[in-house]
């Protein structure tokens, strides 16, 4: 069988999306007890730590002078883009600045009627750690902390056997001026990138993914520094009525099944509609393109595992089963995708209509393709401007509104116990 089937004739809902939700990136004990060694190990060792991990586990000739990639790394890499991929990461670098420009927050103060002022500020973040191992994820990392403002932008991207790095990653921060890319992966990349060492110091804030001990170590150092979210396999899920074609729904299903990461779990996809003939003609399509395509197996044997196609009685019962869901991509493939959309809660990115594949938001749409995972788009976004930046409440008072309202702050300070608050207070009132 190529995926799980269910059919809301015969099981609950709630039942389903229970059996096939994506699970949120904790990890095996065994995997969290590696990367806390690792955390611990960088955390009191330092450089010798990093070089002995990053010659364990990536390039086994690393040394630490070479950790940190030049200039002439970053240029050769750019130069070993052809033209039309150079033409296609410019193309993409402007659509997702363009998009985030629009997103910055404006300062706002306002003087009340009682003569009090009253505002936010905001500013972006001193410096920031971003995890890359695809060019797209630095783009779209990237471009909104410079949006943002952010001062210092560091990346970290797994180096190869060899310690040349990743070259799209390489040519797009050579592209966007970061001269600050270290040429390390896994756990020891977050660590140092939190706690920081000698060759590499520390960041305010780790974003990006990564695999499951990537993921641990985030977790892990959370507090210690700042984090963008916690991520898991990939997951998309498709509700299309009886107006979306089959061969384009599999091949949807396909594309998001490709990111079968090299250590974790498997990605989640799944195809909600009410029409049994979508259902079985989807299933149909794929089966045959899968034939063809060079991972084919690899995305079947994924697919069987944590795919499924849904039969639902009405699309209000599909969006109900998406929002339970909360998948990291949601496709509306269906004949009104904007009355669909007014019953969705809970996803990442909502791509509409027939024309809209999530390949699309994955390169070149705009919006960032840092998504939450694992059920965490029921109480968190996608990567944004406002992500890279910090939010401080601004408060002024007169000596008129400490005269009216002073009062009120004294009876509550004395209410919780605290009369040196009331008396903070009480002095201005004297005067």
């Amino acid at each position: 069988m190529l995926a799980r089937t269910f059919d809301t004739a015969r099981t609950p809902i709630a039942k389903i999306a229970q059996t096939i939700a994506a699970a949120p990136p904790i990890g095996t004990t065994a995997e969290q007890q590696a990367a806390a060694a690792i955390i611990e190990a960088v955390r009191s060792r330092g450089d010798a730590a990093l070089l002995e991990y990053t010659r364990r586990f990536d390039w086994p000739r690393a040394a630490i002078s070479r950790l940190r990639a030049t200039n002439s790394d970053l240029k050769a890499a750019l130069s070993a883009v052809s033209r039309t991929q150079r033409h296609a990461l410019d193309a993409a670098i402007t659509r997702v600045r363009a998009y985030h420009s629009g997103q910055r927050p404006s300062d706002s103060l306002r003087i009340g009627e009682d003569g009090s002022l009253l505002g936010t500020r905001f500013a972006p973040l001193d410096s920031v750690g971003i995890y890359a191992t695809a060019a797209s994820t630095l783009i779209m990392a990237a471009v909104p902390a410079q949006v943002a403002g952010v001062r210092r932008i560091a990346v970290a991207t797994p180096p190869g056997r060899d310690g040349k790095g990743r070259r799209g990653v390489l040519a797009v921060a050579a592209l966007l001026g970061l001269g600050e890319v270290y040429k390390v992966g896994g756990a020891q990349a977050i660590a140092a990138l939190a706690l920081g060492t000698k060759a590499i110091p520390a960041t305010d804030k780790v974003v990006g993914a990564g695999n499951i001990y990537v993921t641990i170590a985030k977790r892990m150092l959370f507090g210690t520094v700042g984090i963008d979210g916690l991520y898991g396999p990939s997951e998309l899920t498709i509700i299309a009525d009886e107006t979306a074609r089959p061969e384009w729904l599999a091949a949807d299903l396909a594309a998001q099944a490709e990111h079968i990461p090299a250590v974790g779990a498997l990605p989640v996809v799944v195809l909600i509609s009410p029409s049994k003939r979508i259902v079985k003609e989807t299933l149909a399509a794929l089966r045959s393109q899968l034939a063809s395509l060079k991972q084919g197996e690899a995305i079947a044997r994924c697919i069987s595992s944590t795919g499924a196609f849904v039969t639902v009685r009405t699309l209000r019962q599909a969006a109900a089963l998406a929002n339970l869901l909360a998948p990291e991509h949601l496709q509306l493939s269906v004949r009104e995708p904007l009355s669909a959309l007014s019953m969705i809660r809970h996803a990442g990115c909502i791509v509409l209509g027939h024309h809209t594949t999530v390949p699309i938001s994955d390169y070149a749409a705009g919006p960032s393709h840092i998504l939450p995972t694992g059920r965490s788009a029921r109480f968190s976004s996608g990567l944004h401007v406002g992500d890279f930046m910090k939010r401080s409440s601004v408060i002024a008072v007169s000596p008129a509104w400490i005269e009216r309202q002073g009062e009120v702050v004294e009876r509550l300070a004395n209410l919780e116990g605290l009369p040196a608050h009331a008396r903070a207070v009480s002095i201005r009132r004297r005067g």
